[in-house]
Order: C-alpha cells, then structure tokens, then sequence
C-alpha cells in the first residue's frame, strides 16, 4: 500500500516527546530552499539509529527455504548452486520457469501467504554452494542468519516465528543454524556476521516449525539445538525409501567438493560404456575360433575397434576424475599419481590398438595378434586389475577405498546417516510424510531388489569396508553376462598366443572371472529392462543410480504436500486473514 499527502499551504508536526520514523527502504527529505536539522543540547548523530519497538500482540511469521544438493556432490562446481532457481524450478538451459515450476513446493506455498495476516516468505536472497562438504554447511548456517538479520533488521524487537523449510542438507545448515542462534560466541566469531557488526539472535524471536525435506540426519554433528524453539515447535519430515542419497551418499562429507568433479563428463563416460555393450562379441569369437573367412574377418576387425574406442573413453573420464581430486596425504597423493601413471599406460594401449583394428591391410589372425599390441598393455592391466580372493585384496579398489576413507583422501568424516531426526528431536512430535509411492520407481516393482542392495551398502559402511561397498556400486553399472563375454573373448584370444604373452592372458582372466564373481554377487537389477531400452539419460532412468541419488533425492521438493501444507498452516501464528476464509 501507498500514500501520498499534499498539502498547499504550511504543514507543521509537533511532538511533545520523541519523534520517530523508521523505513524498511529509503527515508528521503527534499526541499527547494534549506533542510535544517538541529540538536539544541546533543548535537546530531548518524549511523547508530535505533531498533522499532515492539508492537503490543503483534506475531510476525517468517517462513525461510534452505536449498540443499540436488546434485548429491556438486558435478558443476557453482559456488552459490543452492539459491532461489533450485526451489524455483528455473530451467537452467532456458532461463525460465516451466510448467512443472507451477506446481512445485515454492509456487504452491506462496498461494496460501495472503491466507495469514502476517506471514512472510523469503526465498529470494539466501544461497550458498549446496556441497556434500561440513565446512560449507557451517558457513552456510552463517550466512543464514546474516540473511535473516539484514532482511528483517527492524524486527528485532517484534515476536517473530521462524519456519524454516530445508531439502536434503539445507536440513542440516537448518540443525547447525540452531546450534549458532544459541551461542554469542559462536556468533562473534564468524567473520560473516562481523561484517554487518552483528553479536546476537533477537530475544524475541523463536523457530515455530521445521520441515526436513530428504534431509540425511547425522549421529554426530549438525545436531538440533533445542535453546531457540519455541514451546510448541512443530517438526515436519518428508522422506521417499527409494532416496539414495539421503539412506547412503550422505553418509560421506567430503572436501575440497567444489570443482571434484567439474572435470567429468557423464556423458562421454556414458558413450564409453554404450559402445562396449553394443560390441558383438560372437562375431570376434566366429573369427578367433573358425576357418579364415574374409567377411568375418573385416566384421571382427570393426568389432575389436569399437571394444577398445569404448575402453578408451571410459578410460580418459577416469583419469580426468582422478586427477580432479586434491589429497593432502602425501603418501596417497603419490599413490595416485603411480595410479594416473599406469591408466595413460592404458589410455595409449588402448588407442593404439584401436588405430590398429580401425585401418586397412591384410586381415589375416597373425596381424590380428599383432594389432593387439600385447606386449604393451597386458602388464599394466594385470596391475591394475590384480585381485586375488576379493575386494580386500584388489588393488584399484584398495587404492580408491583409501581415497575415499575417513581423514585419508578427500574425505572429512563418514556419519551413518538416518531418515528420521527422531534422535535429534527428543520427545518433540513428528509429522511424518512418506511420499515414497509418488516416486515413478515404485510403480517397477523393484521394492524388494532395492531393499536389498541398500541394505548391503549400508553394511559395508558400518563395517568400514568401502571396499566392498565400491564393488557394490560399480556392479550396478555393468552386467554379469557383459564380464563374462569379455573374459570368453580373452579366452578365444588364448587359442593364438604362446609364450609369456599366453601366461600372462590367463592372468587377466582369472583376475576378471573374480571381478565377474562379485559382480555376479552383487549386481541388483534395480533397471527394468525396458527402462533400460527406452530411457537413455541414467538420472532420469528409474533405478539407476543418478536417478535414485538425484532424481529421487528430489521428489520432496516438487510438489506442496497436503500433510505438510496441514502441518504449516496448523504452525503459523499471526492468524487468518478474514478475507480469505
């Protein structure tokens, strides 16, 4: 609302006591001839203006958005990626909402706001990274309450109730914002709030509800400070079975996430993969084993170059993911440069051999062996892949286990995390809303098959064995029968080489027939087969991994629930609005 008041002749204002204005914006005094200002006994004064008093049963309702991770580890490197467009919906490409943006969480909570007469919705001005990262969290809960304080600073005095909304770790800024409110040496400490020269949480304000949306609750830190509720807080907690992120990913708060993987391209290590399960390995197998047949051998000479272009992709997305990653640990730093050293060992091989099958000349299985380069490439991949009984002793997945491990590589700590704060709320009321029906993933039938291979991750978490749990995870990118066509490929190979380069063959096979077990054991077949024929992009085919950390992760934050809408709308106190009842 606005005003305006003219007035032609003299207007003159008399205050018997004090005279006060305060503006939320901008106080302007303009005159054609002189503006005097006078202090008779104490001068005047600027930059150290007062806070508005209170006014008498007057309830301020603050409702406040957390973004969180999306995108569980950040793969873009955006230092403020969980800002308004995450709860907005934008389309990053287009620059725009779209029709889904209509009907997510953010849109539907603005229609109730005229509902209440005084409830207030910020969502435009607080970002921070979203990283899967306990330093950034502890800013981010900072820069929260510097966004609040700035926003609101003349309310200070007022009743305020603060409901914050959180998706995935905004929960946990949430928890760690509790923590700070509490705390004026906490508070003095943080050079954020330095800036604008602020010491402490106002008095008179209180966070009235919470609502974890996929939030992964943590048993050690970011824990819920009670000092700040108010009496009758509400806790509303929106979780899907099906999210990955929140039951597992979560569980790992790395370092140094901005920019880990800004490197890797999904989409050529997806390239890599689709060409190495579209190679026709029966008709190498046809050529290797039968009589010499021109047809067959041109046929198996272009099956061979699209093997190794395939392996050659995937290869050079691993070594720039690798590379991507800062280790402090100057032992596992070398370790991963020995590492890195032997894949461009196999990046070389691999093109090398993929010329090779890929020029013309004589096709003959003498050249065959030839174009193989074996003598190149098969001691680096017996390095590489050694195992001798199971994932304890593998040696890329002892090495990656150590890079991921606890205060080793680039991880800070792993914290079991749980689905429920029903640890960190001690006694308060939980609203809980299950939306795990509402995810596409449901409707496949996969429950049970999920169930089970969450289960045995989380077993190899608890037990401190990330080696199996990254042969857990790997197995579900590749297929049982497509090791095992590799490893009769190399078997047909054997029937043309002597020698060392014969022993050696039977090395790698042996080691990829213990890969070929574990992967045997543990891959899950979370992926319909038609999904898995029709819907090329992984975050957005049900069951894959990306899908379950990502795509499910977000499922809470799409749509306004009618549990949790109940749940707020029972939380906020400034009262109804006459007119919208």
């Amino acid at each position: 609302m606005s005003r305006t008041r003219i007035v032609k002749g003299t207007y003159t204002k008399v205050s018997e006591k004090g005279h006060s204005m305060y503006s939320n914006e901008n106080i302007v005094t303009n005159a054609t001839r002189t503006v005097t200002e006078e202090g008779t006994e104490n001068g005047l004064y600027w930059g150290s203006p007062k806070d508005p008093p209170q006014t008498a049963r007057r309830i301020i309702d603050v409702v406040m958005f957390v973004a969180g991770t999306t995108d569980p580890i950040n793969t873009t490197g955006e230092r403020h990626q969980a800002n308004t467009k995450y709860w907005q919906a934008i389309d990053a490409e287009l620059k725009q909402k779209t029709k889904e943006s209509y009907n997510n969480f953010w849109h539907k909570i603005q229609e109730i706001k005229l509902h209440y007469l005084d409830l207030h919705i910020e969502g435009e001005f607080f970002s921070w990274s979203g990283d899967n990262d306990t330093k950034e969290r502890n800013l981010a809960s900072e820069r929260l309450l510097d966004v609040m304080l700035r926003t609101y600073r003349f309310w200070r005095n007022q009743e305020v109730h603060l409901h914050l909304i959180g998706h995935s770790h905004g929960g946990n800024v949430i928890n760690q914002f509790s923590e700070l409110i509490t705390s004026r040496e906490m508070i003095g400490k943080s050079a954020i709030l330095k800036r604008n020269n602020f010491t402490e949480f106002p008095t008179p304000w209180k966070i009235k509800s919470i609502t974890y949306l996929s939030t992964p609750f943590f048993q050690r830190k970011h824990q819920l400070n009670h000092g700040k509720l108010h009496q009758d807080c509400k806790i509303i907690n929106v979780h899907n079975e099906y999210d990955l992120t929140q039951q597992l990913i979560a569980n790992f708060s790395l370092l140094n996430m901005e920019g880990l993987l800004k490197s890797f391209q999904m989409e050529k290590f997806e390239n890599g993969i689709t060409i190495l399960k579209n190679v026709k390995m029966d008709l190498i197998m046809q050529y290797l084993k039968g009589w010499y047949n021109e047809n067959k051998a041109i046929a198996a000479w272009r099956e061979m170059s699209n093997a190794f272009l395939g392996i050659n992709l995937i290869v050079q997305e691993f070594i720039k993911y690798i590379d991507s990653i800062t280790i402090e640990n100057s032992t596992l730093a070398n370790e991963k440069q020995s590492f890195i050293s032997l894949l461009r060992n196999v990046l070389q091989w691999t093109y090398d051999v993929h010329k090779n099958f890929s020029g013309g000349g004589r096709h003959d299985k003498i050249t065959f062996a030839r174009h193989l380069k074996l003598t190149q490439g098969i001691n680096t991949l017996n390095i590489l892949f050694d195992i001798k009984t199971g994932v304890r002793d593998s040696y890329i997945l002892s090495l990656l286990a150590n890079v991921f491990g606890e205060s080793r590589g680039i991880t800070d700590s792993i914290d079991a995390t749980s689905w429920t704060p029903q640890r960190q709320t001690r006694g308060l009321t939980i609203l809980d809303v299950n939306i795990t029906q509402h995810d596409s993933y449901n409707s496949r039938r996969k429950k049970s098959a999920f169930d089970t291979f969450l289960r045995g991750t989380q077993s190899a978490v608890q037990s401190n064995n990330l080696e199996d749990l990254l042969m857990r995870l790997f197995s579900q990118f590749i297929k049982p029968a497509q090791l095992q066509k590799i490893t009769e490929g190399i078997n047909a190979a054997e029937y043309i080489f002597t020698g060392n380069l014969d022993a050696q063959l039977k090395i790698l096979r042996g080691n990829l027939e213990r890969y070929h077990t574990l992967v045997n054991q543990y891959h899950a077949f979370l992926v319909t087969a038609n999904d898995e024929a029709t819907i090329k992009e992984l975050d957005k085919r049900p069951g894959s991994l990306p899908y379950l950390a990502m795509t499910s992760h977000s499922l809470s934050h799409t749509q306004f629930w009618q549990q949790v809408e109940d749940g707020l709308r029972g939380s906020f106190s400034s009262g109804r609005n006459p007119r919208y009842q």
